[in-house]
């Protein structure tokens, strides 16, 4: 006979109570062992279980010690004692009840990393008089649990006090926390996620075996939980098997413009921003060089060389600029190539008008001296002098010619006139730094000055733009430092604005998926005010019966939170890392080398270039003069030998890394205490007396 099933506390909690508790209990463990501990627990003294259950700790103020920390049954007993040992321990009396949660110090559970464990543990039984344990039947029964976020049931709402429970669904198109059914949580969700639960059996004082079933908090997946996206539409079971069966088509995705306007912030624009804040810090170190002898001489070597530097950069650039455009914009790809703005109306004609613009002819010629050897009036490549003639010559006649040769290069851009052929035939500096050709009138410049003839990011769209997709507001700008008079870097935020209005509306399917960070960061900003509230409950299904017999839920644990890996309040896991004792030179020349680094022929060019190379000559390649020290590692080529490219493996010794790792280790948190002001928290040392790290041959001390 078939009985209505109902979930309860852990039985052997029930002990002293006027009535079985209802809610499931979180049990806590610290030892990695915890699970040879619950056994040993049930097998010994069940009734304890009680004093396991999770309460809020921290690493300031520990959870009390338990009577027995060491529950595992290290030495084999005849059953008898052991029936008698439980029999005395069931006598006595129960233990108190978990204490009620404190509002003001919510309970929050730890990850494994802190040596924190949790399992949550309910009773299934009969719904009749007695509450008899509930053996789940054949294939069609099935017993799990459910992790369900407490959030507010309005985007608009705030405050812990009306909380609706939404279940984490896992979809094609991403996890989700869902919103559970109003005024019934205590239901299952269509494609909820069932955590896995076990049976754990243990006795009774009548020696009766009984069963309460246990399933592991998934702390460690905090940062996944955290980072779904929230849907506030209540979707039934009913109707969720119905769909199961006979699947609809699924909703057409929204248009937008959103992964595309990101594909070329990503591609161009912010790699553009980089390149602007790294030509204004170099013009303005080399600005500061006083002009003693052969000054002027120094200065101009250094513009070429950083300009040089940010040429091949330019041309990456500008490769990634075309491609977006062919791709996206394939209007205004089509009239760049032409010559000729046919058909082009709107934001895709004022892109287009844009890209044809150029700077002042002054500004123009000083950047071609900035390419140019001091005192020299000759070019070595023709100069674009907009971003238009740019585009088109990074493309060549159609053949790619010169995409190919920046894709094949294993070299650094030079300007060398032998490796001409190697690289694109012309200059366009998307950033750089002019110049007088002799060392003078140094300043950063680019195409990025003529952003200030767009109109403002926030201007208004066409009639039919939608206001979600509006640049204005998906493109929040960041503080960011700057020399005094320098260009503001955010305002090449408006040449994405004026790209993405360019854009036609669709359904993006075939466009490159969202970065991660961009979709965690909607999800943070909707949860920025959320207190990370959770809780469990039990699942009974009943497979065959579907909506005849829905799934029988249990009442929900106490409100808990996860808390992260670098938690504050988080207990730390005891972790010992024994050193190499014998440091010296004939200690560490003991230990074998069985690391081995693989490394193409590029890497091991650039190894062997920086094998010759000290601390010192990297801190003063960044000083300024008189301090400041140039250092040629040439183009960067890799490793030949007769004719034949060749890579290596080399065999390292982990000892000596992890000592250095260490040391480098301390002097950066010194360096940079000067920001953080960390160091009276960083470390703290105790002697040990007698460790030596060298036993003296022949018995000696």
């Amino acid at each position: 006979m078939n009985h209505p099933v109902t979930w309860a506390s852990p039985r052997p909690m029930w002990r002293g109570a006027a009535v079985p508790g209802r809610a499931p209990s979180i049990l806590r463990f610290a030892s990695d062992d915890f699970m040879q501990q619950l056994l040993g627990l049930l097998a010994t003294d069940p009734a304890a279980l009680g004093a396991h259950v999770a309460r809020p700790e921290t690493w300031r103020t520990p959870a009390k010690a338990l009577a027995t920390p060491d529950l595992a049954e290290r030495m084999p007993l005849p059953a008898p004692v052991r029936q008698a040992r439980l029999s005395r321990l069931l006598r006595r009396t129960a233990d108190p009840a978990p204490i009620t949660p404190e509002p003001d110090r919510p309970l929050k559970l730890y990850q494994p990393a802190h040596q924190r464990f949790y399992l949550a543990t309910a009773t299934l039984a009969c719904a009749i008089p007695g509450l008899p344990d509930r053996m789940p039947g054949g294939g069609h029964e099935r017993t799990g649990m459910v992790l369900r976020r407490l959030l507010p049931r309005t985007k608009s709402a705030s405050g812990t006090q009306d909380l609706a429970e939404f279940a984490y669904v896992k979809a094609p198109e991403g996890a989700r926390w869902q919103l559970v059914a109003d005024g019934a949580p205590d239901v299952l969700a269509p494609g909820e996620d069932l955590q896995p639960v076990f049976p754990l059996l243990h006795r009774d004082g009548a020696q009766v075996r009984r069963r309460i079933w246990g399933g592991l908090v998934p702390v460690g997946r905090r940062e996944e939980y955290m980072a779904a996206a929230i849907s506030r539409k209540v979707v039934t079971l009913a109707a969720g098997q119905a769909e199961a069966l006979r699947p609809s088509s699924p909703e057409p995705p929204r248009d937008s413009t959103i992964a595309r306007m990101t594909e070329f912030k990503m591609d161009v624009a912010e790699p553009w921003k980089v390149m602007i804040r790294t030509a204004q810090k170099a013009a303005a170190d080399i600005a500061d060089d006083p002009n003693d002898d052969n000054g002027a001489e120094r200065r101009q070597l250094r513009v070429r060389k950083q300009n040089l530097q940010l040429q091949m950069q330019s041309w990456l650039i500008l490769l990634d600029f075309a491609d977006y455009l062919e791709r996206n914009l394939k209007p205004v790809w089509t009239a760049v190539k032409a010559n000729a703005p046919t058909g082009l109306s709107g934001y895709k004609r004022d892109l287009y008008d844009w890209l044809r613009q150029t700077l002042p002819t002054a500004q123009t010629n000083a950047l071609r001296n900035g390419l140019r050897e001091f005192g020299s009036t000759a070019d070595a490549l023709s100069y674009e002098a907009s971003l238009f003639g740019a585009l088109r010559a990074i493309v060549g006649s159609g053949d790619r010619t010169m995409a190919n040769r920046l894709e094949d290069a294993e070299t650094l851009y030079q300007g060398a006139p032998a490796a001409r052929a190697l690289w694109p035939e012309f200059h366009c500096l998307l950033a750089g730094i002019a110049s007088d050709g002799n060392g003078g009138a140094v300043l950063a410049n680019g195409p990025y000055a003529l952003i200030s003839t767009l109109p403002s990011k926030s201007s208004p769209a066409l009639p039919d733009y939608p206001a979600q997709d509006d640049p204005s507001g998906v493109l929040t700008e960041l503080p960011e430092p700057a020399p005094s008079g320098a260009f503001d870097i955010n305002l090449l935020d408006k040449l994405t604005a004026l790209v993405a209005r360019a854009l036609d509306r669709s359904d993006e399917s075939d466009a490159r998926p969202l970065p991660f960070a961009q979709t965690l960061a909607a999800s943070m900003e909707e949860t920025a005010a959320d207190a990370g509230l959770f809780i469990i409950r039990f699942v009974h299904l009943n497979e065959d019966c579907g909506p005849l017999h829905p799934p029988s839920l249990s009442e929900p644990t106490e409100r808990f939170q996860l808390a992260g890996f670098f938690d504050p309040d988080a207990p730390v896991r005891p972790i010992r890392i024994t050193l190499p004792a014998d440091t010296s030179p004939a200690g560490l020349r003991k230990h074998a080398r069985g690391t081995a680094f693989v490394m193409s022929n590029m890497l091991c060019g650039q190894v062997q270039r920086a094998k010759g190379l000290g601390f010192i000559d990297l801190v003063l390649q960044v000083l300024p003069w008189p301090l400041h020290k140039k250092i040629d590692l040439g183009d960067g080529g890799g490793c030949r030998s007769g004719g034949i490219d060749i890579g290596m493996i080399c065999s390292l010794s982990i000892p000596i890394i992890t000592l250095c790792a260490l040391i480098l280790l301390m002097i950066i948190v010194g360096l940079l205490d000067f920001i953080f002001r960390w160091l009276p928290w960083f470390v703290l040392c105790f002697p040990v007396p007698k460790l030596m790290g060298k036993k003296k041959q022949g018995g000696g001390t």
